[in-house]
């Protein structure tokens, strides 16, 4: 992790960098206050630092040494370009901070600079974000039961929405054979015809079909139940 105090790079590296004599100062960086569950939606923080050309500070590979000698025998004077980057890179951390909720916030005590807020917060949220692909993906293998079909399919369209969020998008391949793999026996007619047709469909031709074969499947049952 960087160091606020030393580093190994060449201080004309941040000299090649737009200088500002004052730091762009934010009230927050992003709208949307980081919680437990959309640290993917929210580091979209880094468009706006991006767009300023600050994103380096969250990597912190451009700090200027802290320290400059002009002499062998004099004492070190603090560079400038350090005081400079400092200032920024103070704005940028409370800019990050007032972007988060409290439950986050508490975390980041002891966190002195932008990049090292950053660097906890990409491990925090990568071993969560894996526990969450886990449980959606679990999630995805519930079968119909006595759900109706409209309810089925918004449930697993939740759950692919949400796997999208933490960064694992399926396909619409995988998609259309979850919704299969769930519905029951008196489906099997329906599951046939759609797995034997050779043009793909989409989901949401595939929805619309499953409407249809659940109302044809009422109506025979109620017929059923008219004639007994």
């Amino acid at each position: 992790m960087a160091s606020s105090s030393t580093t190994e790079t060449n201080p004309e590296i941040f000299s090649s960098k737009p200088e500002a004599l004052l730091p762009h100062i934010f009230h927050t960086l992003i709208p949307l206050k980081l919680d437990l569950d959309n640290f993917l939606v929210w580091r979209q923080v880094n468009a706006t630092l991006r767009s300023l050309d600050l994103l380096y500070f969250l990597d912190g590979s451009c700090i200027p040494l802290r320290f400059i000698s002009v002499e062998e025998d004099s004492s070190p004077i603090v560079n400038s370009k350090y005081i400079q980057y400092n200032r920024q890179d103070q704005a940028i951390l409370a800019g990050l901070l007032a972007s988060m909720t409290v439950g986050i916030l508490t975390q980041m005590v002891g966190m002195d600079t932008s990049n090292q807020v950053w660097e906890k917060l990409q491990t925090h949220y990568a071993s969560q974000t894996r526990a969450q692909i886990k449980k959606h993906k679990q999630q995805l293998r519930t079968p119909k039961k006595d759900r109706s079909i409209s309810a089925y399919l918004l449930d697993i369209k939740k759950t692919v929405d949400h796997l999208a969020v933490v960064g694992c998008p399926i396909s619409t391949e995988d998609h259309i054979e979850v919704v299969l793999d769930g519905l029951s026996d008196e489906y099997n007619s329906f599951i046939t015809s759609v797995t034997s047709h050779l043009d793909p469909y989409t989901v949401a031709d595939i929805e619309a079909l499953l409407l249809a074969q659940e109302n044809r499947i009422e109506k025979a049952k109620q017929s059923v139940d008219h004639i007994l």
